[in-house]
């Protein structure tokens, strides 16, 4: 069943291009990842360095690959020193 995946994050004082960039450098990968099937990048008009990913999955498990190939190729962008805080990850099923 489709996944929809929401990652929340800010950028850190001073990085908010750097972060943008690296971003929009990484979802390539993303999305010829098997089992991604839309992936959205977005940042907030009211606070600029507030940023989400929303990327929809063909299942769970399938982001779950994901996750662990970012992790062991270690080329995930918000472990590298450019966010502040934790960022906010969401799984959501649709309901329509």
């Amino acid at each position: 069943m489709t996944v929809t995946i929401t990652i929340a994050f800010e950028a850190g004082e001073g990085c908010r291009d750097e972060l943008v960039d690296a971003m929009i450098g990484v979802i390539p990968d993303t999305q010829a990842f098997d089992g991604c099937e839309n992936i959205r990048f977005v940042e907030s008009v009211d606070q600029p360095g507030s940023l989400l990913l929303v990327e929809d999955w063909a299942s769970i498990e399938h982001y779950q690959r994901y996750k662990a190939w970012r992790a062991e190729s270690e080329t995930s962008v918000l472990s590298k020193g450019l966010v502040t805080g934790t960022p906010e990850t969401q799984v959501f099923n649709p309901l329509l």
